[in-house]
């Protein structure tokens, strides 16, 4: 077998990036394996003594090849890297890259919904990361900028290129990094080929088998009129999986007699956080306080992602190679299911905590932290619980989600050698792409008694029936009421179309000037974003509600029937009980609509946990549950049970809603989109750039090359929405003292605030206390008049960048990079629309009535700009073999500008002339700091062992990363006090992969242990009480196994999590930054069979 020639200078230039080098080392055949070895760079010489390397090794010499070849800092994996272990998407695979993290969390403020497979991605410590296809922009229709690389299919890549620094002609976009996902082309392997991939997979928590399989063929035909090329790929990859998690609820101080509630640095409630400091980090923890939890929690999840692509490309050379064409398509359809069965026992009222059970001691750590023992709460409050026996609210909870996302690629790409020394490129891409998710929550409610043990690494959690409850307690339903539901929709839609333009001209070859390029590029983006965002959470009943249609006060159509409301199953005669317990629908009042189902029993935790709800419990819903929601049945059972239960907040759901506009006085129907749940932006750039390659050579045999280059970029992105000058009906009403002509007199404002004075002082309205000029100032703003506020919003940056690599000829290399660089916020950010506010409340709290804002409008920000970031790097690397090196960078990002919730001071003019500035509440561009850290990473293969050993090769990097300079902000004042001494999140200080891999003649191993520190991951968690939320550190090992039966064809199996790794998360409790267990999350030991070939 023969090392491929490199690919033609011309073809090189149909990247148009700094990955050009790259096509001369592209993977062979398929994404997952490899039939020949890949072609050597240019700078490389053959000799006869070569030895030819094939498999994984070819790839790592690939890999090697393109890193220390690249224009700048990158690092690449391979065809054959993605498929050696069981990466199930691109995300996975890139965890495996120096300086790249990925995160596992659906959303990165709700820790409590684990993804099997990994979501953003993070590197270097930051998520402010690009996605392309080809060196062309791909994103997802999810509100953001970037593609969600879960949807693409790795079995169709080459390889994935991770850019860490910058050139002058790459797409502006990702300070963090720009990740570019490179597809195979057909004129890259010339006739007739095709492979493939037929596998299952199986999780062993699961226990689901699902099938998966790839083909990738491809041809050629050589003419005199030139070479065509044609080739089609297609890829379907299922998995079922499933999570188990056992949480802590709430762990806070309490007093060392366990006799009153948590200790608060300030009051929080289900709202959020309000009200002044109780405490201060002098003072916070008080001496000999105890740390207990306020309850405890497990889930369930199962996950179903169906993914499927296709994917065609055309391509024509012509006779002389001097002309290239390819044309491209791609589309990937992917299909997420999560079902989820929760029990969850915990109160989000502060006045309410958990006691010592009858019978139980608990126990705490030298640290006064909670260990064991049963909690329980009210015991012999007949009026909280059924006849005073005691327990905690436990709400059994079903949650179900269908996500279906499609991202559509169609581009075209020509390549021109016009002469020798002068080429042109232009391309002009189409993207699609849209997401439809429907999601519908049910939960049932009862009380439990907790025994919880928190001495080990998974919480052991089992709810207790109260004592003195029978023996079927859970089962029978009788003690089980409706809870409530929640249902939420989305509709993203969005669409980008570029074209661009390049040429490069070679200066000399013998100057220092070595090559210019040159070119431009025009991006239109069109994004249309719905989501209701699970607003509408409905009581279905309650103990404190109604029976039979009869509520407690004697209310409702059912009252004439019974002769007034007839206390339930709970009421034993207490004064005002009816009030409190004698309500309620439960599960033998309507049992077609709640299942009995026992989610906990199969092997929960792997069997390192006890069955938490031992027999089961009833849960809301069918089968089915979401099919039945769609279909209208929930809706249709929510309004009976709500009849019944007579509860005054009864759901309503996404349809059927209508939206009072506060700007125009209108109601409108939903469709089923209220206003606020909808935003349509656009985005124009146009960039232009110029760069000049350079290299010359020492008298000692050393080399110097690089380039640096000059960006210039034009953004314009255009949003509409209606903005309200404050509403003067108020102060008008002629029912409440106003005159009615439709304007806020100032005697109107006074004569209210007159009226107010009988209200305790601290209640007042907050204007009252304005000086009397400032009182004028705020009675005349209430003018009512409308704002169309479709400002476009037009920035520029100029982005330069310098690139060295000095070469010693003996495989030592120096390399440095320097650039600046923007990232964009996601185009929602820039929504406009609202009505302007009273602010009196806020500024009265902060003592600056006289001077501050009187305003304040809550919506997107018109003044927001592009983070940006000066990128510095700086690498040693040593290239001693062909499969051998050891490199070490260091980097630094000092960064301006990150997006954060924040206010800013926005000057508003009405129609008729009034001038007012506004508090806008938004996001905003108010933190800086400098990110810094160290990447090593060290690959040989010791051929020169003896004998078999001679097989074994190893892949190690470290990384570290430095965020110290960073910390959250709380410009929107809604994180707790502990938030602002947390790190930014997502940034682990420390990553470790290993790898250790063995290839010699028909065998094929590899195992790989990816470790990462503990991290972040959300300043303010989504439920009470809003607490940072860390990640601990956590490691998997994954290994993989393949063996050639006939020369194109292997067999292997794959493993995932082989030493079942539990990640935990745990809650900052203290301003020191105590933290203490919250959750473990165990996952499927997942196992791949397959088989490839390649022919």
């Amino acid at each position: 077998m023969t090392i491929a020639q490199p690919a033609p200078r011309r073809r090189l230039f149909a990247l148009g990036t700094a990955s050009a080098l790259a096509i001369a080392a592209a993977s062979p055949a398929l994404a997952q394996d490899s039939g020949e070895p890949e072609a050597e760079a240019p700078a490389a010489e053959e000799d006869e003594s070569t030895i030819v390397v094939t498999g994984f090794r070819a790839s790592l010499q690939s890999a090697q090849n393109i890193k220390r070849d690249a224009d700048t800092f990158v690092d690449v994996i391979t065809a054959e890297d993605i498929g050696a272990l069981p990466d199930r998407s691109v995300a996975e695979a890139l965890q495996r890259v120096p300086g790249v993290n990925i995160g596992r969390f659906e959303k990165p403020s709700d820790p409590d919904r684990f993804s099997v497979e990994g979501t953003g991605v993070i590197i270097r410590g930051l998520n402010f990361v690009r996605s392309e296809l080809n060196g062309r922009d791909i994103f997802s229709a999810n509100g953001g900028t970037v593609l969600n690389f879960n949807e693409v299919s790795p079995e169709l890549l080459g390889r994935v290129e991770v850019f860490k620094n910058l050139t002058a002609d790459m797409v502006e976009g990702g300070i963090a990094g720009t990740v570019n996902l490179v597809t195979r082309k057909p004129l890259d392997r010339p006739g007739t080929h095709i492979a493939g991939t037929i596998e299952a997979n199986v999780g062993d928590l699961a226990e689901q088998w699902s099938p998966g399989g790839s083909v990738l063929g491809s041809t050629t035909w050589e003419t005199d009129a030139g070479t065509l090329g044609v080739q089609f790929g297609y890829a379907r990859s299922e998995l079922i999986s499933r999570t188990d998690a056992s949480q802590v609820g709430d762990p806070c101080y309490r007093a060392n007699n366990l006799t009153g509630a948590c200790l608060r640095v300030r009051p929080v409630g289900s709202g959020g956080f309000g009200g002044a400091p109780v405490f201060g980090p002098d003072n916070f923890p008080p001496a000999g306080a105890l740390v207990v939890p306020k309850g405890a929690g497990v889930r369930t999840t199962d996950l179903e992602r169906d993914r499927e692509a296709i994917s065609g490309i055309i391509q024509y050379e012509s006779p002389d190679r001097n002309f290239v064409v390819t044309a491209e398509w791609l589309r990937a359809d992917t299909t997420f299911f999560t079902k989820e069965n929760a029990a969850i026992a915990l109160v989000n009222d502060d006045a309410l905590f958990p006691v010592p059970a009858a019978g139980s001691t608990w126990e705490f750590d030298s640290s006064g932290i909670f260990q064991r023992g049963v909690l329980s709460q009210r015991i012999g409050d007949a009026y909280a619980n059924p006849f005073g026996r005691g327990g905690i609210p436990l709400e059994l909870l079903r949650f179900e989600r269908e996500t279906r996302a499609m991202t559509q690629d169609l581009s075209i790409d020509i390549d021109w050698s016009i002469t020798d020394r002068f080429r042109v490129n232009f391309e002009a891409q189409h993207i699609e792409s849209d997401l439809r998710q429907d999601s519908i929550i049910g939960t049932m409610s009862t009380w439990a008694n907790i025994d919880l043990d928190m001495s080990g690494k998974v919480p052991q959690v089992q709810f207790l029936a109260p004592p003195g409850a029978p023996a079927d307690y859970f089962t029978s339903g009788r003690n089980t009421y409706y809870w409530f539901l929640l249902d939420s929709i989305a509709r993203n839609e969005g669409d980008l179309d570029t074209l661009r333009f390049d040429a490069e001209y070679d200066i000399s070859e013998d100057g220092f000037f070595k090559q210019v390029k040159f070119g431009a590029r025009w991006s239109e983006r069109d994004q249309n974003t719905r989501d209701t965002n699970f607003s509408t959470w409905g009581n279905l009943s309650a103990p404190w509600a109604g029976r039979a249609g009869c509520a407690p006060w004697n209310a409702g159509p059912g009252c004439a029937a019974t002769g007034g409301f007839q206390p339930g199953r709970y009421f034993t005669g207490l004064p005002g009980q009816e009030f409190a317990i004698g309500g309620g629908a439960f599960v033998d009042d309507f049992p077609a609509f709640a299942n009995l189902r026992a989610p906990f029993d199969n092997g929960f935790q792997r069997g390192n946990a006890p069955a938490p709800l031992p027999g089961g419990a009833h849960f809301f819903g069918a089968d089915s549950f979401l099919k039945e929601y769609l279909a209208g049945d929930s809706a249709r059972q929510a309004g009976l049970i709500n009849t019944f239960s007579q509860t005054p907040n009864p759901f309503f759901g996404v349809n059927n809603r209508t939206f009072f506009n506060s700007i125009t006085g209108e109601s409108t129907p939903c469709d089923p989109f209220c206003t606020p749940e909808i935003s349509t932006v656009a985005e124009t750039t146009k960039a232009a750039y110029a760069r000049v390659d350079y290299g010359t050579e020492f008298g000692n045999g050393w080399k110097l090359s690089g380039n640096f280059g000059l960006r210039y970029v034009e953004t314009e992105v255009v949003a509409a929405g209606l903005v309200g000058f404050p509403n003067p009906f108020f102060f008008d009403d002629p029912t409440a003292g106003g005159n009615g002509d439709g304007v806020a007199q100032l005697s109107e404002v006074t004569a209210a605030c007159g009226r107010a004075q009988q209200l305790p002082a601290d209640q007042r309205p907050a204007f009252c206390s304005l000086s009397q000029g400032r009182l004028a100032e705020f009675a005349a703003a209430h003018t009512g008049e409308i704002v169309l506020d479709d400002r476009a919003v037009t920035f520029e940056n100029w982005l330069p960048s310098f690139n060295a690599l000095l070469d010693t000829g003996n495989g030592l290399l120096f390399r440095a990079a320097v650039s600046k660089g923007i990232s964009r916020p996601d185009l929602a950010a820039f929504r406009s629309g609202g009505g302007i506010g009273d602010n009196t409340g806020d500024l009265r709290s902060e003592g600056t009535l006289e001077t501050g804002p009187l305003f304040q409008l809550f919506t997107g920000n018109r003044n927001l700009r592009p983070i940006e970031s000066w990128n510095y790097d700086l690498s040693l690397e040593w290239y001693f073999d062909r499969v051998g090196s050891l490199t070490i960078s260091g980097f630094v990002k000092d960064i301006k500008g990150i997006v954060n919730n924040g206010v800013d001071l926005v000057n508003f003019v009405s129609p008729g002339g009034l001038d007012l500035d506004v508090e806008v509440n938004g996001p905003d561009n108010r933190q800086d700091g400098t990110m810094k850290g160290v990447e090593i990473g060290y690959q040989q293969t010791y051929d020169f062992l003896p004998g078999v050993l001679s097989g074994l090769g190893t892949q190690l990097t470290y990384t570290y990363v430095d965020g110290s300079d960073f910390r959250n902000t709380n410009l929107a004042n809604n994180q707790g006090d502990f938030a602002a001494f947390q790190p930014l999140a997502g940034i682990s200080k420390h990553t470790v992969n290993a790898v250790l891999f063995y290839e010699k003649d028909w065998l094929s191993m590899r195992a790989a242990y990816n470790w990462r520190s503990a991290f972040l991951i959300t300043p303010r968690d989504d439920i009470f009480p809003f607490s940072p939320i860390w990640g601990e550190e956590t490691g998997q090992l994954d290994a993989s196994i393949f063996v050639t039966v006939m020369d194109g064809v292997k067999l292997g199996v794959q493993g995932v999590n082989l030493l079942d790794e539990v990640f935990r998360t745990s809650q900052v409790i203290d301003f020191d930054g105590t933290r203490v267990q919250r959750s473990a999350f165990r996952n499927d030991r997942r196992f791949t069979f397959l088989a490839r070939f390649d022919f």
